[in-house]
């Protein structure tokens, strides 16, 4: 009985990406943060000051809420976020370690990785350019990687 063996094929993994990234240089960046920075706060300390006169009377407004900003109204047995409220609350905290459940139990596995900076740099610029979370861009280089090598 024979057996079908996978064998890898040394290849570069990015090849066919049809994007190209600028050089990424750490020291540029944090250099031009800084004077940008800089800039903004010789700005705001050159803007006169306006003090009120102390005949003025102080008028308070109301703090809007967050619905008020979004021009929606109050609406009743919805949330802020307009969802229906539930009958027995359930705390942020339970709702996201059972999502976290629910996908642990359909097969998805939780990993923890410490990127250097460069990478980290490099992989937020990957998911900024895609308009992708951190975690779909690295699950996508990580699926392409291995369909590559293991030809399926």
């Amino acid at each position: 009985m024979s057996t079908n063996k996978i064998t890898p094929i040394p290849q570069s993994l990015f090849d066919d990406l049809d994007l190209e990234l600028p050089a990424l240089d750490p020291s540029e960046q944090v250099a031009a943060h800084a004077e940008s920075a800089q800039a903004a706060a010789e700005a705001l300390l050159a803007q006169p000051v306006n003090k009120p006169k102390k005949t003025q009377a102080q008028k308070s407004q109301p703090a809007l809420s967050a619905a008020a900003l979004a021009g929606q109204a109050f609406l009743p047995g919805l949330s802020r976020r307009g969802r229906p409220r539930l009958k027995t609350p359930i705390s942020a905290v339970e709702r996201t370690a059972e999502h976290r459940r629910k996908r642990l139990e359909a097969g998805a596995k939780r990993l923890e990785m410490i990127l250097d900076r460069d990478v980290s740099i490099a992989l937020d610029a990957l998911a900024e350019h895609l308009n992708e979370p951190r975690s779909e861009v690295i699950s996508t280089l990580i699926l392409k990687a291995a369909s590559r090598v293991l030809k399926r």
